[in-house]
């Protein structure tokens, strides 16, 4: 679960579509932190100030000698004054996009405590793929005045259409990028979308969970680099972990 505010969460997978690509596993309910959603998978399978809320999940592996990796995730606002191009957050394969017409809401602080479901309720935009450390899913959610997403991978799709959203609810428009094992390759840092004003991006994705290293001095566990509320600039790390 993404907690909202205080007391409203909504479940990753009503976020991303019920097709989506998230590595779900049951896991037992005492290793779940902060109201995350928990989950694992083999290795196989010019300037911005931006809010940030975010929480660090961990699961316990069912297998010690595999990796364990733990599922993350990062709320970005972005208020009308901020800068509104989304940059890639890592090197990764976008392997497919997902459409919900929705509706337009707005994102500030006060519809956040009001309104429940609002990210899950509001039109939006979901990337999934997978970088090194298996999956990642960056979800552009529009706003009042902001549901105008542009896709620089995607040019030809139009969000914000006002016909749609007269219409009873509809399954997301779904597109796979070819090649279907590789999609569209993104390195860290590139342009990837943008808001014609702000609005709010969700950032999902596994990262390794596992102990201290031997000499006390480095991890191999992914720790964010920001807390709640902070803002960052564009290029800023948001989290770093030692790669053994």
């Amino acid at each position: 679960m993404i907690e909202q505010v205080k007391g409203f969460s909504y479940s990753v997978s009503s976020l991303l579509g019920a097709s989506s690509l998230l590595p779900m596993n049951v896991v037992d309910d005492n290793t779940n932190q902060d109201g995350g959603q928990e989950g694992s998978m083999d290795d196989t399978n010019q300037k911005s100030w931006w809010r940030v809320s975010l929480a660090s999940p961990k699961v316990r592996d069912p297998a010690p000698a595999r990796p364990m990796k733990g599922l993350f995730y990062c709320v970005i606002y972005l208020s009308p004054g901020d800068y509104h191009r989304i940059h890639s957050p890592a090197d990764w394969n976008v392997l497919g996009r997902r459409h919900f017409s929705g509706r337009l809401f707005p994102m500030n602080e006060r519809a956040t405590r009001t309104i429940r479901n609002l990210y899950v309720e509001n039109e939006r935009v979901v990337l999934e793929g997978k970088w090194q450390e298996g999956f990642m899913a960056m979800a552009a959610v529009g706003a009042t005045n902001i549901g105008s997403i542009e896709l620089f991978i995607e040019p030809t799709l139009r969000t914000n259409r006002p016909w749609k959203k007269l219409l009873h609810p509809e399954p997301p428009e779904e597109r796979v990028y070819e090649p279907r094992s590789t999609g569209v390759l993104l390195k860290k840092g590139d342009e990837l979308a943008a808001f014609n004003m702000g609005s709010t991006v969700v950032l999902v994705f596994q990262a390794p969970i596992l102990q201290p290293s031997a000499d006390k001095s480095t991890s191999a566990e992914f720790s964010f680099c920001i807390k709640k509320g902070d803002r960052v600039r564009m290029g800023e790390a948001l989290g770093r972990w030692h790669d053994p």
